[in-house]
């Protein structure tokens, strides 16, 4: 089975299984070969590929392409530039391939995706070991509850004991995630921007 470009784009927009399982099937042991000939392993090279095929996702929802790109080579475009910046990432050292392609200007947008990905799912994963109830807070907050309505919904005294209990639980999330070994590297590799939780 086969597909056009206009498919497999089409395709990719409505997560389409056959039209994902096509490119796991031709495209991934091209990365995963790539990513192994500079030490990577099965997961890296599968999470890569992932990544690729969500940042393609993400912009075809928000009408970032004028028109149908051509699928194969923006996958094997991006997943080389998300390797790129692994590496970057785990050996903090300047980075010269086969082909001497270098990150340019054009994938700043791409690398910054990337790294809101990775700090997103560092942030996931300490926001998960939050109590229950935090957790509950902190959504609503996010979801753009105000502290009246916070301390309405969880019964508490007052506004200010559902703010100081807001304060609490952000700031245990907070301590958690700089205590993680990878927030430095995080922080200090993918740009200069802070981790904001407010």
């Amino acid at each position: 089975m086969s597909f056009t470009n206009k498919e497999l784009f089409t395709g990719i927009i409505e997560q389409n299984q056959k039209v994902l399982n096509y490119l796991y099937k031709h495209l991934f042991s091209s990365v995963k070969k790539a990513i192994y000939n500079y030490g990577g392993d099965y997961d890296t090279a599968n999470e890569v590929f992932q990544e690729a095929i969500i940042s393609l996702y993400t912009k075809a929802k928000q009408g970032e392409f004028e028109e149908p790109i051509m699928v194969e080579n923006y996958i094997m475009g991006t997943c080389k530039i998300l390797w790129q910046k692994h590496i970057l990432l785990e050996s903090r050292k300047d980075l010269t391939f086969k082909n001497n392609a270098l990150i340019d200007d054009s994938n700043v947008q791409i690398l910054k995706e990337y790294g809101q990905s990775l700090r997103m799912k560092l942030y996931q994963e300490h926001f998960i070991e939050l109590s229950s109830l935090c957790q509950k807070i902190l959504k609503a907050f996010f979801k753009g509850d105000s502290y009246l309505e916070i301390a309405e919904k969880f019964e508490f005294a007052s506004e200010e004991y559902a703010r100081r209990k807001k304060y609490l639980c952000k700031e245990y999330l907070v301590k958690s995630i700089k205590s993680d070994p990878r927030f430095d590297k995080l922080i200090g590799e993918l740009d200069d921007e802070p981790l904001d939780f407010d």
